[in-house]
């Protein structure tokens, strides 16, 4: 027997209105195709004739126990035996005509991953909320573009092919509509050869409402684009905190300076230099913590110190913040107190105590945070 070249992935859920004419139709366009292809449904537990239908139209039924879009496309892929692997949901919105050029193209460019993008083609009117067109896969597909080096035009096309070698090794395990975002950044971070389709996106063909909900969904999807981006905010907290030290120096150091028709580095600078490092302090730690949930990121020196720090140097920096943050309270407190605790005098030194106290503690007890997290 021949060995399998293709196989092609749909998760489905209730789908009996949609499965007839979306199958047929692919069967029609594999027909051009000069490939041994197969049709995997890969139901998540629908109570319909979905399994049913699908079995009478010559597809492979598998079943995928736990719930989500996710999971039902990591069982389909699992049981696929062709070499590329191609998926779309199974709602009739996704016009499948275009699967014998994405093929052509991994083929013949040896690529890991085409994309059928919807904002390329045209898309019918009515197919794509106004939402998901303007904001969402807008505002997403740039997020991951910025963070991930990427070239996309639209991330949440849920019509691809791939190369199942290639899907073995980017480790996919989001179970949720988040997949779709995963697939992307994975093969992004190794750096894998991926291009685009233009292709556009029809109405669908369902009879009930959609299993994507907008606004869980897509904070789904942006929750986990920014938890694979520790870099991101190990670099903007770094950069914040240099800044917000560099000018809290400059202030102790020349006080109010006269610029133009400005003043600037008195106590109106001081309080946001102060918000810029409490910021830059929370990020920094924030890409830590991301660190120890990504063992396989690479952080910088001073980062991967800071995660190996060992218990009796984490101890004596707890006890030496205490320590400073008592001396400085107790030496702030001399100083408003021999001034009866008031006076305008006294808010220029009083921003450049708490910056340089809640600079301390925040840093001290977020190291703690960190090493803790290590533990659980």
């Amino acid at each position: 027997m021949k060995e399998m070249d293709l196989s092609f992935v749909f998760p489905c859920l209730n789908e009996e209105k949609t499965i007839p004419v979306v199958i047929r139709e692919l069967q029609e366009v594999m027909k051009t195709m000069p490939v041994q292809a197969g049709i995997i449904i890969s139901d998540n537990g629908s109570t319909d004739n979905s399994v049913t239908l699908a079995e009478e139209l010559g597809c492979r039924v598998v079943h995928a126990e736990k719930k989500g879009y996710g999971e039902a496309l990591k069982k389909g892929f699992q049981e696929a035996e062709g070499k590329y692997i191609a998926f779309a949901d199974i709602d009739g919105s996704y016009p499948l005509e275009y699967l014998p050029k994405m093929y052509e193209q991994i083929v013949k460019h040896d690529l890991d991953m085409v994309i059928a993008s919807r904002v390329k083609g045209k898309i019918e009117k009515g197919a794509m909320p106004f939402l998901h067109r303007y904001l969402g896969t807008p505002v997403l597909t740039k997020v991951i573009n910025l963070l991930f080096r990427g070239k996309l035009s639209d991330c949440n096309s849920g019509f691809r092919i791939f190369k199942k070698e290639a899907y073995q090794k980017w480790d996919v395990r989001s179970s949720g509509m988040e997949f779709a975002s995963e697939l992307l950044i994975k093969a992004l971070k190794t750096k894998s050869k991926m291009k685009e389709v233009s292709a556009g996106l029809r109405v669908d063909k369902r009879d009930h409402a959609p299993h994507l909900q907008t606004w869980r969904d897509g904070m789904r999807h942006l929750l986990f684009i920014l938890s694979e981006a520790p870099k991101f905010f190990e670099i903007i907290g770094l950069a914040l905190m240099g800044f917000s030290i560099l000018g809290e120096v400059l202030s102790m150091l020349l006080g109010p300076v006269q610029w133009g028709n400005m003043v600037v580095l008195n106590y109106h600078s001081k309080l946001i230099l102060l918000g810029m490092m409490i910021l830059g302090v929370y990020s920094y730690l924030f890409s830590a913590n991301l660190y120890v949930l990504k063992p396989k990121e690479k952080p910088i020196k001073i980062t991967k110190g800071i995660l190996a720090l060992s218990e009796e140097t984490l101890f004596a920096i707890c006890v030496g913040s205490v320590f400073c943050v008592v001396i400085g309270l107790g030496i702030f407190i001399t100083f408003w107190a021999s001034n009866s605790f008031h006076g305008i005098e006294v808010v220029s030194p009083l921003l450049d105590a708490m910056y340089w106290l809640l600079f301390i503690l925040m840093f001290s007890f977020g190291l703690v945070q960190v090493h803790l997290f290590k533990r659980i």
